[in-house]
């Protein structure tokens, strides 16, 4: 949840070795055998540029700005620190309204090739199932949309360090990074389908059920028992597959709620924060400011005051 910006991705080798042959989509590719990963670096504007993959792709923006049109979806802009994951055979239709010689945007795209995704889905479909879900974990099968958390930023920073060494080794070390990724990924859409207030998945999925359970009721404590009952779930099973499905455990995401609807009130209103400490269910205002600093990254006056500006 913290507002700092993730440092943007070291691709210095890249530029030290790639040829630049045209001004649009200018495409440096370093490959293996389960996936290939595409710098593509633009010096003018364009737009209508078709770019398609036959493999599922993640594309992570560098530097600039792009306007994606994608199938089924409405035209976003697309920024440094944001990913989207495109279904193989898809076309990508982009325009980049602000490249410049000086100021060129620059992209990356992994293509990740359907057995090493089948590889990764088939062993999470396995060892930790998606509940109330006939089709279980999938990657690439429709479009996706997301901002990088942390770990997801390092994972492709790293991908972009081997796929760019020259190390005889490199296979080894990215197909790692890559079963790392794939899953992270899935976690973060299963966190945006199954976590958001709005989802409709809450009267057929146990824990999007559980989700909103947590949502109306965090102003009182909230205990594993309680949640696991919910889902109708052992409290050892229901921690494991809550854990395993969003990459974060019950008491993480309700850590996380509370901050955010402090947040919101420290924006809309001018309560104390003990008030807002006891509405967002914390007991203990040295906890609740604790825990807001390391979430947000500044203590709540601060955030405050920032805010609202006398």
């Amino acid at each position: 949840m913290k507002s700092t910006p993730a440092q943007p991705f070291d691709i210095g080798r890249h530029l030290h070795t790639r040829r630049l042959e045209q001004e649009v989509e200018n495409r440096t590719a370093y490959t293996i055998d389960s996936a290939e990963l595409n710098i593509y670096e633009t010096q003018h504007v364009a737009e209508k540029v078709e770019l398609t993959f036959t493999n599922p792709v993640l594309a992570s923006m560098i530097r600039g700005k792009k306007v994606m049109h994608l199938p089924g979806t409405p035209s976003f802009d697309f920024l440094p620190g944001e990913s989207v994951i495109v279904p193989s055979d898809e076309t990508m239709c982009i325009d980049f309204p602000e490249a410049q010689i000086l100021n060129p945007t620059q992209c990356l795209a992994l293509a990740i090739a359907p057995d090493k995704v089948r590889q990764v889905t088939d062993t999470l479909n396995d060892r930790a199932p998606l509940v109330d879900s006939a089709q279980g974990w999938q990657f690439g099968q429709h479009n996706f949309f997301l901002t990088n958390d942390e770990p997801i930023h390092q994972l492709i920073g790293r991908l972009i360090y081997i796929f760019t060494e020259n190390n005889r080794a490199k296979e080894v070390f990215a197909n790692l990074v890559i079963q790392e990724l794939v899953v992270r990924l899935m976690q973060t859409q299963a966190r945006a389908l199954l976590l958001n207030p709005k989802t409709s998945f809450a009267n057929v999925n146990r824990l999007a059920h559980v989700a909103q359970y947590i949502n109306k009721h965090l102003s009182r404590s909230l205990h594993i028992k309680e949640l696991a009952d919910e889902a109708c779930m052992s409290e050892p099973n229901f921690y494991r597959t809550f854990k395993n499905t969003f990459g974060m455990t019950p008491v993480d995401y309700i850590n996380q709620q509370r901050i955010s609807l402090a947040s919101h009130l420290l924006r809309t209103t001018n309560r104390c924060l003990a008030d807002i400490s006891i509405e967002c269910g914390f007991n203990n205002l040295t906890y609740f400011m604790k825990l807001f600093r390391r979430e947000i990254g500044i203590s709540p006056t601060q955030y405050r005051k920032q805010i609202m500006p006398a």
